[in-house]
């Protein structure tokens, strides 16, 4: 298996379209029909904790896209987010990359544009992770001094004094 993806799309075709395209690739696929039943599963921490990606549309009744955007950034900033949206406002969907959003594809999206987005999103993912691992790792406190069982310390002392008697 590659990662777990979160497809969010109120189109029910699209999402299991989707879902068939990424699954026999082997990725584990789990989906949402809107943004608030997305964050619902993002808040189950065996799914918040196994997704790498999050694919998403921005037009969705119960909860938009850019609602499920903020929240993801707040709550799970290492995950990737890939917009995917049937308008024709390129500005906009330029403009939501300065949201925290990793790429956007224009609906409707061909299978080879998915999976390459999809893999270079699960990549970002894997890096991010290793980033945090590397950081979080380069902070941990380093013990600086040494400590001398009792022992060591009476040989220290008469070897010392032995070299001090010549």
């Amino acid at each position: 298996m590659h990662g777990t993806i979160l497809v969010v799309d109120d189109n029910a075709d699209l999402r299991e379209t989707t879902h068939i395209t990424l699954s026999r690739q082997g990725y584990e696929v789990w989906l949402a029909p809107d943004g608030k039943s997305a964050m619902q599963l993002m808040n189950q921490p065996e799914l918040g904790s196994a997704v790498c990606t999050v694919l998403c549309d921005l037009v969705m009744p119960n909860g938009s896209g850019t609602d499920l955007i903020t929240y993801l950034r707040r709550h799970h900033p290492a995950i990737p987010i890939l917009v995917y949206s049937g308008t024709d406002d390129t500005a906009f969907l330029q403009g939501i990359i300065q949201d925290g959003v990793c790429d956007w594809m224009r609906k409707p999206v061909s299978r080879d544009t998915l999976l390459q987005k999809v893999r270079t999103a699960v990549h970002l993912f894997t890096l991010r992770k290793q980033q945090d691992r590397y950081t979080e790792s380069a902070q941990a406190p380093v013990s600086t001094h040494t400590e001398i069982a009792p022992s060591g310390i009476k040989t220290l002392q008469e070897s010392q004094n032995s070299a001090t008697e010549r």
